[in-house]
């Protein structure tokens, strides 16, 4: 792999800094080939549509971002890859994100919305609005950027302001944090922001084997999200890093860090949603009718015992 150091021939001409190495590329190429296919077939197979505009679409910008790098280890010095595989690769992850926030709001469905600072629907309305900005604002910089390479000004500028969409996503990504931890606290510990819906009653009325401890699909999902969005946070932080050091600053120059904290970063995430898809463990997890992350509290155990859920039960039978 090369180390990103560049001659001073190369500099002025090779925007880059180094010539992208071909095996790698076409690695990462297959890869993310391999898992946008198997992300196409498993959100087919559970019918959960709204991971293909989201994971898939992400996993296909990520082939001609990297497809486009490729061509570059032919003739490094080449405009127009180099202007696709940057404008491409930094949007790729956003709608991957997108998923992210979708897939946590239906585990709060199902876990229970009552420990859940929002409803689960807000939770797609109001991050992926924040990621639709981050989109539009990101988008705009690398246009700023592809449409004047000659001019170091404009470069500059369209980099400041790919900055500010990689910071308002990152912020975006910290906030959804908090309400995951803040979320898995109320559950472990019992602590609702509020009652919970009737439907929450009837659930927790059907008997079912162990019903305070989640089962496997449920604990895989969750798993399956952290992990995700762990990488790609890490993935955000280190773009942020190279933004702030400019095009043409040392962090931009060296191959072997965006090989690692960008590509490897996605593509371990994408690879971690194929082997815990949420489209398919939700699935799995739709005829378990109560779930808990911890030994419910006794005040707990009598409310689902009280008689209100008795005769709810006594119908569910009848």
């Amino acid at each position: 792999m090369s180390s990103g150091n560049s001659t001073s021939t190369e500099t002025h001409t090779n925007l880059y800094g180094y010539t992208p190495t071909r095996s790698v590329c076409f690695i990462f190429v297959i890869l993310y080939a391999l898992s946008t296919l198997l992300h196409l077939w498993q959100s087919t197979r559970s019918k959960a549509w709204w991971l293909l505009p989201t994971v898939a679409l992400a996993g296909i910008a990520e082939v001609i971002g990297w497809g486009a790098r490729a061509k570059s280890s032919y003739d490094p010095d080449a405009r127009m890859p180099y202007i696709i595989q940057t404008s491409i690769l930094v949007l790729a992850p956003t709608p991957f994100v997108a998923a992210l926030f979708i897939g946590f709001g239906r585990i709060s469905e199902r876990l229970g919305s009552e420990y859940s600072r929002l409803r689960p629907k807000l939770y797609s309305r109001i991050f992926l609005t924040g990621d639709l900005l981050s989109l539009l604002i990101q988008g705009g910089g690398g246009g700023i950027a592809a449409s004047s390479l000659n001019d170091p000004s404009k470069v500059a500028l369209g980099s400041h302001v790919i900055l500010v969409g990689l910071i308002v996503q990152i912020i975006s990504m910290t906030v959804f944090c908090y309400m995951m931890a803040e979320y898995a606290f109320r559950r472990f510990t019992d602590r609702p922001f509020r009652k919970p819906e009737m439907a929450s009653y009837a659930e927790a009325a059907v008997p079912v084997m162990s019903a305070r401890t989640m089962d496997r699909s449920m604990k895989l999902l969750i798993t399956g999200i952290c992990v995700s969005t762990a990488l790609i946070y890490i993935r955000s932080v280190y773009r942020i890093i190279e933004f702030s050091n400019g095009y043409s600053g040392s962090i931009s120059h060296t191959q072997v860090l965006f090989n690692v904290f960008d590509g490897m970063m996605v593509t371990l995430a994408m690879y971690t949603l194929n082997a815990m898809h949420p489209g398919l463990l939700l699935r799995a997890t739709a005829g378990v009718s109560a779930y808990a992350m911890a030994e419910r509290s006794q005040t707990s155990f009598d409310r689902r015992t009280s008689p209100t859920v008795e005769v709810l039960q006594h119908h569910i039978r009848k």
